[in-house]
């Protein structure tokens, strides 16, 4: 398929489009009316009906206005006053590299002790032969545990003590002892850069959790799927994310297979969702052999299909760790000494962003701690200095501690943010747990970036390590509620309509694409959210429980029934 210019649709194309009232434009193929339809374009303004032609909206207005253009073959719905939302978006999630594993490994979602997970291996193990490998879903919380304590690899030893185990966190793995000896992991092996083998204090031996890049050497060992599960797990997660009303992914990482299946999807006609594809490339990687990574994947932007396929980011490059790793300007409260992980040397990672601003891609690495932001604009400022990056829209992922003396570099660089509330909202008592207020309740102050004038585009990081679940990162942006019941930053609400707009208009700037995408107007791509409740005036602490009932792409109906 050929690949196109940077921007989703150009300005020309925009202009030829028909416009609603023109003799020689045809009919819709689709009317809604008698609707609440928030709009979330410029002026958020409510309309009541709205045409599609094409996979695009064409009019947006009024029943009488709308119900004119109606032809014989036209499908005209009316929606009895519900209302309706664009179709969300997520700016950072692993639909391809989490949801794949979904059909084939154990599933630990909704897992709520050690004897949980302990059954769960039990039963998968009927299964498997000795020495066959057994591995985890992520999913699964620690917070949630009954014993009130990780696993470690005597508790897997126990129901695998003859098959290699694996059960991945959220920066961490968990293994067997059988496990760590296939991947030479002893009392003597030392912490690799970037990560850290949890010893016993009394005997030195490692306890099998592997935080970070420590994981390492445990996952390179683990067999390949095949493309035909990896196809199986996709389908099901998509699946999964339209019936949450998501039409818009970011795959914020993976490699050229991975999207090779995308485009292979797409062709075939199954693809039922919008992906912005990041191409991994390891910043710890020889420089030499980072310019011969991104001269193979060929020039950016890559685009496929009518706004289906868009890839000219390099993945979610790690810089630390996470709620219980990450890189802290000071140190942690329970741990005198440790700071957390910084996974790149700075002088490398300046390097490394500056080969990839010369490539002319862009780059989105991971970061949650205050000192690892502070790596990132560094690299960013260097990388500026030899190739501008000035309104190329690069972007920092996750910033759980952008504080205020960091506004504005940020602002200086043009830079964007992916923020994910999902994170606050399922381990944010975690977060307090390491970090101690008055630090933790610092953690995504989103009034203030909002305040500063940066916008963020809201997601999940999920869709199985956690929720991919829009409606509730809007109803946690709104209150700062959350599943473990406690509360950082109270402060730091946000109005409605911009939490609905982080996962909609705002979560399209990272890609270029905020003109066909995250609004209902003509020019934009038919994606929009049925929803049961009003969610513009239920109460706050009840907009969770606003439910999506029907996901519809570009016209066409992938969850629920339009009606």
């Amino acid at each position: 398929m050929k690949r196109t210019g940077l921007l989703a649709v150009s300005a020309l194309a925009l202009m030829a489009m028909p416009i609603a009232g023109d003799a020689q434009a045809p009919a819709p193929d689709l009317i809604i009316y008698n609707a609440h339809i928030v709009t979330v374009d410029g002026k958020f303004s409510i309309a009541s009906a709205a045409a599609v032609q094409g996979g695009r909206f064409v009019r947006v207005s009024s029943d009488k206005a709308v119900l004119a253009l109606a032809g014989p073959a036209t499908r005209q719905i009316d929606l009895h006053g519900q209302t309706v939302l664009p179709g969300f978006n997520d700016s950072h999630q692993h639909q391809m590299t989490q949801g794949a594993g979904i059909s084939t490994d154990v599933n630990l979602t909704n897992i709520h002790s050690i004897a949980d997970i302990k059954a769960a291996i039990r039963e998968r193990l009927k299964e498997k032969k000795p020495g066959e490998w057994l591995k985890g879903t992520r999913g699964w919380w620690e917070y949630e545990l009954a014993e009130g304590h990780l696993p470690d690899r005597h508790d897997l030893d126990e129901v695998a003590p003859e098959n290699p185990v694996t059960i991945p966190g959220p920066h961490y793995t968990i293994v067997n002892t059988m496990a760590l000896k296939l991947a030479g992991i002893t009392k003597d092996t030392p912490d690799p850069q970037g990560g850290e083998i949890r010893k016993d204090p009394k005997t030195g031996e490692p306890t099998g959790q592997l935080f970070d890049n420590a994981s390492r050497a445990v996952t390179r060992l683990l067999p390949k799927q095949s493309k035909a599960d990896i196809i199986k797990g996709l389908l099901q997660t998509i699946a999964m994310n339209n019936s949450n009303g998501l039409t818009s992914v970011h795959e914020a990482g993976g490699t050229q297979e991975e999207l090779d299946i995308y485009r292979d999807l797409l062709a075939q006609g199954r693809l039922n969702m919008r992906v912005d594809f990041a191409y991994d490339i390891d910043p710890a990687l020889p420089l030499d052999e980072v310019k011969k990574r991104l001269a193979a994947i060929g020039p950016p932007t890559q685009h496929y299909g009518d706004g289906m396929i868009r890839a000219d980011q390099i993945a979610e490059t790690g810089l630390d760790g996470a709620e219980l790793t990450a890189f802290l300007r000071e140190e942690y409260p329970d741990r005198p000494g440790y700071k957390g992980l910084t996974k790149v040397p700075q002088q490398h990672f300046n390097e490394f962003a500056a080969a990839v601003a010369e490539s002319g891609w862009r780059l989105r690495p991971h970061l949650v701690g205050d000192a690892a932001i502070d790596e990132a604009l560094t690299a960013f400022e260097y990388a500026n200095a030899h190739t501008s990056i000035i309104g190329r829209r690069w972007m920092l992922d996750h910033d759980f501690l952008l504080l205020p003396d960091m506004y504005p570099r940020v602002k200086k660089l043009e830079l964007f943010l992916n923020s994910q509330y999902m994170h606050e909202a399922q381990l944010g008592g975690l977060i307090l747990t390491a970090w101690h207020r008055p630090l933790a309740d610092k953690m995504e102050n989103y009034k203030d970036w909002l305040a500063a004038g940066i916008k963020f585009g809201g997601g999940s990081d999920g869709p199985i390590s956690y929720h991919a679940w829009p409606i509730y990162e809007i109803y946690g942006e709104v209150t700062r509620g959350t599943m473990w019941g406690g509360v950082l930053g109270p402060d730091q609400g946000i109005s409605r309509a911009d939490a609905i707009r982080t996962v909609t208009s705002w979560a399209p700037i990272s890609s270029f694409e905020e003109k066909v995408k995250g609004a209902i107007a003509p020019g934009q791509y038919a994606d929009f959210v049925l929803l049961s409740d009003d969610i513009l005036k239920v109460p706050a602490d009840q907009i969770k429980d606003v439910k999506v009932r029907a996901t519809i792409l570009g016209g066409r109906t992938v969850f629920g029934t339009l009606q």
